[in-house]
């Protein structure tokens, strides 16, 4: 991976000449492009620091002070307005840099400020525009963006985000598709934590219901397109290739999963242990009774049946009820247990519990597809073992819990003496076979060959490149065995699986090793904050590795350093300006625009990159510089 050396300034001249294949992560304007040839720009064409401000006649500010004032919403109509009020108005519309404008009532007076409150006093008015929207008599009615807010936050902010904010975003199409699932989850997440914090004070049990676009489009999903089989002997699976579907039932079941557990709480009777007086038992129960009925009427809501009918359909594992399905068959073995002479023996109860466990570790087998999960969708591979996991983990709990309590109450006389080792050899067996398959597709997504190359440019490029490629081949050798070998994967009575697990492990240390090789090489030629980022964005898919995250981190260290070193650079030049007023004027503008177009670059790689350790201090640093060039500006 070593080579000759070339000097900044070759490789300055190189980069130059080549085409960019991996921008469409960052966010610029395309006329700073150019910036660091010698031409030097009139002073003309210099940019304001901000826009103008606008200037209004004192009719026209009257007249915007009235507009606001008669979309002013406030309880006491009678509440006088006053001289304060109506000059921050004025400055609301003079300056178009305050984005916001709040009208609220201040112990028996009219208050405005220009901001958001720290605390919402009894509810208040608000007024809302983009930074620098100017606002005229012409056009305030027309673009003017208003509300209130009373003095209850929570529920305001609620009933926005639920009924205003929630259905645009679930409808838009602006985001794009690796990004959609993570913000329509955080968003379903978000709202179902305010719905509980909202409600549960008030002993109310309310089921958030998110309003997802394709809810319809699933409705008519066939049968045949199965989702999750436990149980059933049909295996088929949702189509691998419509994503966006697959990820929509993902959220759709954690949101049904939470309404479990709310409805599992609700309907859970807790024996009191103290009760003062036979009222506040009656309301007790009243209040139970009331909240009962209030859950069943969102039961019978047509958005919810739809979506546990599009879930039942594809049958997924929150719909079809795996906890109750395994219950009652262990119930069953504790009735034959109780009425048959013949299973009454602790040998033939073993048998019969060791069939249980066969017949669910066969249902799991059968509806893992390790053609999916080896090959071409390694992700939802990882569901469907964990998946199967989660399932065996349900098993071995509720036969604990009911071989511990339920037995005891048939007979006290009779002992449930079957070895529970036994009975669950196979099941844990098979899911360590499971983690196993896990950890095979973790590395499949990490080193596994992929059609894009992401790799960057520059002089050590087709090197890089062609390392990395001898990283694929090398894990590609090795899953191509394991890939051989599927047929014994999930036959526990076969051990040579062990030896090409371990075989496995062993390449991928090897390719650990040789990532590592290869991320420190790229980051050898690494000379500014837009190769750092660029590096880092090629190299993004290894941040789901752990045992690489932490040179990773480093590495994004090591761009803040960079950057720090050229606002370090850029202050030298400040303050070593040449005294001709001129070029002093065109040098501050330009290492201003330097400095912001770098920080621009580092900043929106921060959302998919993630803090540094050195941020804080840096960015400082940024702030202090951009301030005495301001300064220099003034000077001159």
């Amino acid at each position: 991976m070593s080579g000759k050396k070339e000097s900044r300034s070759e490789i300055l001249k190189k980069s130059d000449k080549m085409v960019d294949s991996h921008r469409e992560f960052l966010d610029m304007d395309t006329d700073e492009e150019d910036f660091g040839r010698q031409e030097s720009p009139e002073v003309e064409e210099e940019l304001p620091v901000e826009p103008e401000k606008p200037v209004f006649s004192e009719e026209d500010l009257i007249t915007l002070v009235n507009y606001v004032k008669n979309l002013t919403i406030h309880s006491h109509n009678e509440m006088i307005w006053n001289e304060s009020c109506d000059r921050t108005i004025e400055e609301y519309f003079k300056n178009p840099s305050y984005t916001v404008l709040i009208i609220f009532l201040e112990g028996n007076q009219l208050n405005a400020m220009l901001g958001i409150p720290t605390c919402p006093f009894k509810g208040f008015t608000y007024f809302l525009r983009s930074p620098w929207q100017v606002y005229t008599p012409e056009n305030f009615l027309n673009t003017v963006s208003f509300g209130s807010i009373n003095d209850n936050v929570k529920s305001n902010v609620l009933k926005f985000m639920e009924n205003i904010y929630a259905p645009i975003v679930l409808h838009s199409d602006e985001y794009a598709s690796f990004l959609r699932n993570d913000v329509f989850l955080n968003l379903h997440e978000f709202i179902v934590s305010l719905t509980e914090e909202i409600y549960k004070p008030m002993d109310l049990t309310t089921l958030y219901v998110p309003k997802e676009r394709l809810l319809r489009t699933l409705s008519k999903v066939s049968d045949k397109n199965n989702y999750f089989l436990l149980g059933e002997n049909q295996t088929t699976i949702l189509s691998e290739e419509d994503e966006g579907i697959r990820k929509l039932v993902g959220r759709l079941e954690k949101v049904v999963w939470f309404w479990i557990r709310q409805i599992r709480r609700e309907t859970t009777v807790s024996i009191r242990k103290k009760i003062d007086n036979i009222q506040d038992e009656v309301n007790y129960w009243n209040a139970k009774h009331s909240n009962l009925n209030h859950l069943h009427a969102q039961l019978l809501n047509p958005e919810v049946r739809l979506i546990i009918n599009i879930l039942k359909d594809l049958h997924s594992p929150c719909a079809k009820d795996t906890e109750n399905s395994i219950t009652e068959a262990l119930l069953l073995i504790l009735f034959i247990w109780a009425e048959s002479p013949f299973y009454s023996t602790t040998n033939n109860m073993e048998i019969l519990c060791q069939a249980l466990s066969s017949h669910i570790m066969h249902q799991c087998q059968e509806y893992i597809k390790l053609d999916v999960a080896l090959e071409n969708n390694p992700e939802l591979g990882i569901q469907m073992l964990e998946k199967s996991i989660r399932c065996c983990d349900i098993y071995e709990t509720s036969y604990d819990n009911i071989m511990t309590n339920v037995t005891s109450c048939i007979d006290p006389n009779k002992k449930w003496d079957v070895n529970r080792q036994e009975v669950f050899n196979k099941i844990d067996t098979f899911k360590q076979r499971c983690y196993d398959v896990i950890e095979i597709c973790k590395a499949l997504i990490v080193f596994g060959r992929s059609d894009k190359m992401r790799l960057i440019g520059g002089p050590k490029g087709i090197e890089c490149e062609a390392y990395w490629r001898e990283i694929e081949s090398l894990f590609s050798k090795s899953l191509n065995q394991i890939i051989m070998a599927r047929d014994i994967i999930f036959d526990i009575t076969k051990f040579t699986w062990l030896r090409k697990i371990r075989e496995f492990r062993y390449t991928v240390l090897q390719v650990e090793n040789m990532a590592v090789i290869l991320i420190n090489d790229i980051f050898e030629s690494v000379k500014n904050v837009e190769e750092g980022v660029e590096a880092i964005y090629a190299l993004q898919k290894f941040k789901n590795w752990e045992s690489l995250q932490k040179i990773l981190r480093n590495k994004w260290i090591q761009v803040w350093k960079i950057f720090s070193n050229e606002i370090e650079q850029c202050y030298i030049s400040v303050i070593n300006q040449p005294k001709e007023k001129i070029n002093v004027t065109v040098n501050l503008q330009c290492i201003s625009r330097y400095l912001k177009y770098q920080y621009s670059i580092i900043m929106n790689a921060l959302y998919w990159i993630g803090d540094s350790d050195l941020e804080k201090c840096v960015l400082q640093q940024y702030e202090h510089v951009l301030d005495v060039i301001d300064e220099g500006k003034k000077d001159v």
